[in-house]
């Protein structure tokens, strides 16, 4: 994969080596004078903050691919890395064989982070329709990410476990309430036992001191 490097990149942004990846970017107010920045439309100087963004994962240096850049910075449209070129915000610069490898396996690994999160977004959405109590929606998906739960074992769950509730309620027995999405999710809740009623109880008691099974 190539790369392009941000011009002047150790010029306007500058960080202590030993600190590591830094948490901001620097953007300074003389930007405002430029006439190169000036010529941009409103979406494209957003289009640049974001790769500016990008860049200081990698010390200056982003992927050579306007659709690479797109996903990774979450645009709705690819950036005009040409223009961009020819305003000399960036540079087709390489970077070093050895950093190469290094950058092309972060980016790779942000990406399937993305699209993993995606994923799991997309079925906590269809976990969060079905269970019965609508209570905690984002602390309950920090937890669908975090614990990371198979939708269909959920969903099989809250099938069964609802019958288990009604089959209680009919039977007029203590039926506990359904507890917060994200205290069901946290406590692995999807993979409790049946709750049986007295009655299935005491059958299976009845079974048992006589040697038989069901």
């Amino acid at each position: 994969m190539e790369y392009l490097k941000i011009t002047n990149w150790e010029k306007w942004q500058t960080y202590r080596s030993d600190r590591g990846q830094p948490p901001w970017i620097k953007i300074h107010r003389c930007v405002m004078r430029n006439p190169e920045w000036v010529s941009l439309s409103d979406a494209e100087r957003g289009q640049l903050v974001a790769i500016w963004l990008l860049a200081a994962d990698h010390d200056g240096v982003i992927p050579a691919s306007a659709a690479l850049i797109q996903k990774l910075c979450y645009m709705s449209k690819e950036p005009n890395l040409s223009k961009f070129n020819e305003l000399g915000f960036i540079n087709g610069n390489m970077a070093s064989s050895g950093r190469q490898d290094d950058v092309n396996v972060t980016l790779q690994t942000r990406i399937d982070k993305t699209r993993e999160d995606k994923n799991y977004v997309q079925n906590f959405d269809i976990f969060y329709s079905a269970y019965p109590l609508k209570k905690g929606k984002q602390a309950a998906l920090k937890s669908w990410i975090k614990n990371k739960p198979d939708i269909e074992v959920c969903l099989d769950a809250i099938k069964t476990q609802t019958a288990e509730k009604i089959k209680l309620k009919l039977a007029k027995e203590f039926c506990p309430e359904w507890p917060n999405p994200v205290t069901w999710l946290n406590q692995g809740c999807w993979e409790d036992e049946i709750i049986k009623t007295e009655k299935e109880n005491e059958r299976d008691a009845f079974l048992r001191r006589h040697g038989a099974t069901k």
